[in-house]
């Protein structure tokens, strides 16, 4: 049986990447990194879905206000360790403060959405 083709396309520079490496050197100077994995690939689907609209509800924010909210796990949501939701600590939060925190003070996570291993 013939072997795949391993080879990715620069989307950069418009030519072949290294195929050792998911971006090649070119690319990561410029800063470009592949997409992220769909929110259902990461874990937030359907299920999690229902479960932000329980808490939502539940703290008494109004429906037409959900927009401007996210829901914060504590700790940091890692589907490695404890895929189940219910199993953390849920809080509303705007979406502007969810940011500040999920930037400054959750652990830092690859552009895959994966946390990134401390050394």
């Amino acid at each position: 049986m013939a072997k795949r083709n391993t080879v990715s396309w620069c989307a950069v520079k418009r030519r072949i990447c290294d195929p050792a490496s998911p971006v090649c050197r070119q690319c990561e100077k410029r800063g470009f990194r592949p997409k992220r994995e769909s929110p259902s690939a990461r874990g937030y689907g359907g299920t999690w879905r229902k479960i932000r609209e329980e808490v939502l509800q539940g703290s008494g924010i109004p429906r037409h206000l959900w927009p401007e909210y996210d829901v914060d796990h504590n700790p940091p949501y890692n589907p490695e360790i404890e895929p189940d939701h219910r199993k953390y600590v849920l809080v509303p939060r705007l979406r502007s403060e969810h940011s500040r925190k999920t930037a400054t003070e959750d652990n830092k996570r690859d552009y895959k959405g994966r946390f990134v291993k401390k050394k």
